[in-house]
This record gives structure tokens, sequence and C-alpha cells, in this order.
């Protein structure tokens, strides 16, 4: 295989030479030959379309001088070239390379090769010729599902300790198996309907104010003029939404036994406002229309849920009318710029 390759009129006509160039130009996938020195003398025209060149603009022009790139990246990729120089056939598994593409801009793409050594008539290895396939869409995907599937171990760990920590909680509190059947069974409900408005949205967390209404709505509707929910709107991640959902679920629960939603007139005001700094923000849950409240005297499964918590701090007060809960909270990612809502008139 002389250096003739290199262009088209250099083809002798006739020969089997010529019979190998049409056969390669018009294959699909991308082919490659270099001689001993790592120098392009031939690619097909998928090649050249799949690097946006010119044969003219590579052929004779060292493989790393053509398409160059840092060291790190260059190195086990020339150990390759080597090996197949010295007559094994190798391969180039997931290669990531910087490719600088016609218009100047420079992106990073993945090809996967195959280099087999070629003999001349002195029976040593006289060119490389590498079969090459861009893979960098399917590179992108592989990584993306590989993402995905690391985020879902995560989250379905991070469920399965919430629901260890609901059921250890909700047991230490109940009298009886009927009474710990049925709570349990109501705080997984509030999570799976959680995990549902999670899916939903694709996972990309929830609004503060969804899950307020949500929870509160199992017991007094979303058009309960009873509540009045006000001040900036923050988004929860999946865990932080679930932990959000469970605690505004116990804290409802209490209203409809002991607190403003066991009487008649009772109502509840939520007001949300920004915290110290961008990771964090508060909630301020006033119940009123009761009278003569005093503090229980046992430590109930919501006060247990907090210290289950360790980002959220809360200092609970019980008014003559009612039980005021000031929580903050801190999250791990700085808080989006809220949209707000104006405070309703008093």
């Amino acid at each position: 295989m002389p250096h003739r390759l290199a262009t088209h009129n250099a083809l002798p006509a006739g020969s089997a030479l010529l019979n190998f160039r049409h056969l390669v130009d018009g294959m699909l996938t991308p082919y490659m030959i270099m001689d001993r020195s790592l120098t392009i003398m031939y690619a097909n025209q998928a090649y050249l379309d799949s690097v946006e060149r010119k044969l003219a603009d590579i052929a004779g022009k060292n493989i790393f001088h053509a398409f160059p790139d840092t060291d790190d990246r260059t190195a086990p990729v020339r150990e390759k070239f080597i090996r197949t120089l010295n007559g094994e056939t190798t391969r180039l598994d997931r290669t990531h390379y910087h490719f600088r593409h016609a218009d100047g801009t420079v992106s990073t793409k993945c090809w996967q090769c195959v280099q087999t050594p070629y003999y001349g008539i002195d029976g040593e290895v006289a060119y490389i010729v590498q079969h090459a396939e861009d893979i960098t869409e399917s590179d992108k995907l592989h990584e993306r599902n590989e993402i995905i599937q690391q985020e879902l171990d995560h989250r379905v760990k991070n469920i399965f300790s919430v629901i260890q920590a609901v059921a250890m909680l909700s047991g230490n509190q109940a009298e009886s198996i009927e009474e710990f059947r049925n709570e349990f069974a109501s705080r997984l409900a509030a999570m799976g309907r959680t995990h549902d408005q999670l899916r939903d949205n694709q996972w990309d967390g929830l609004g503060l104010h969804a899950i307020l209404k949500d929870g509160l709505d199992q017991f007094c509707g979303r058009n309960c003029d009873r509540v009045t929910i006000c001040g900036p709107d923050f988004q929860l991640g999946p865990r932080g939404a679930q932990h959000a959902s469970l605690l505004v679920h116990e804290m409802a629960t209490n209203a409809a036994k002991y607190g403003c939603f066991s009487v008649p007139g009772g109502t509840l005001r939520i007001e949300t406002s920004r915290g110290d700094d961008e990771y964090c923000f508060k909630v301020c849950w006033k119940e009123s229309g009761l009278s003569g409240v005093t503090a229980p005297e046992t430590t109930g499964f919501g006060s247990q849920l907090f210290s289950f918590m360790p980002n959220v701090s809360f200092e609970r007060t019980f008014e003559e009318d009612g039980l005021r809960l000031e929580l903050t909270a801190r999250l791990l990612h700085p808080l989006k710029q809220p949209e707000e809502i104006e405070f309703p008139k008093a």
C-alpha cells in the first residue's frame, strides 16, 4: 500500500488499490490510514464529514498535529498506535477529545476506534488502518443514564430512611396496633402524594406553597377560607419537598385533633419569608380561634420529626388563642429568586 493513497489521481487505473479506494470511499463509516510516522495518508468521505475537514487539510500531517489535544488525552491514544505498529489490533473505547469545528468553536467528542495493522511487502507493519465511529450522542445518553441511575439510587435510599424513621417514631407514639397502622398509613399517603407531584414535575422539585396547600387540602379543602398563606414562594428539591410534606401533614393533623381545625371558628395563617442568607427561609405557622391553650405534657410525633431533620430549627409557643410555630430551614443550594406575593391587608 504505497503513499499514493493520499490522492485520487495517484492511484493507477485498473489496479487493486483503485477497487479498494472505491470500496472504502463509499462506506458510511469513517476510515483513515496513517503510516509509521502517524502521518495521515488517506481518509474516506465519511471520516472527513465527521471531522469537518477536506482531505487536503489533513493529508500529510501527523495525526496529533491535524487534531491537537492535551497530553493527557493523546498519551493513551499514542500508546495504542505504537502497539498497532508492533502488529497488534487495538481498540479505543469511548475516547474523548477536544474537537475544533470549522467555525472555530471547540466541543468534546467521543469516538470508539479499531486500529488494524497493514503489512508491507517486507513483512513489517507499514500502515495503520483505523475504523472510527463517532459515538458522542450515545456517550452523552450513557452519561445521562448513569446520572439518573445514581440519582434514583440516592432517592430510593433516602425514601427508605424516611419511611424507617416515620415507622419508628409512629411506633413510639402509638398506643395500639390499630392507631399505629392508621397513622403510619396516613403519613405514607402524604409521602406518596408528594412523590406523584415530584414525578409529574420531572423531579425538578416543588414550590413550598403547593406543598402547604396539598397538605392542608386533606383537612379543610383548597378553597377553605379558614387558611391564609402569604409571602414569597420557594422551590424545594425532591428531598426537601418530601420532608416539608411530612411536616405539613403532621402540623395539619395536630390542628385537626387539638388546634384551629378542631373548633368551628379556628383559623390558620402561614407566612413565608426569606432568611438571613440565600440558603435560608422561614415559615410562621399561627393558629387562632381557641382559648385557654396550654403546652402538652408529652412530646408528640411532630416534635420528634423535627429532630429527624437537622437542617430545620423551630421555636414553638402556645399562645392563649392557639399555637405559634416559627420554623427556619437551611438548604443545600441557594434559593431561586422568588415571586413575591402580596400580604393580604389585615
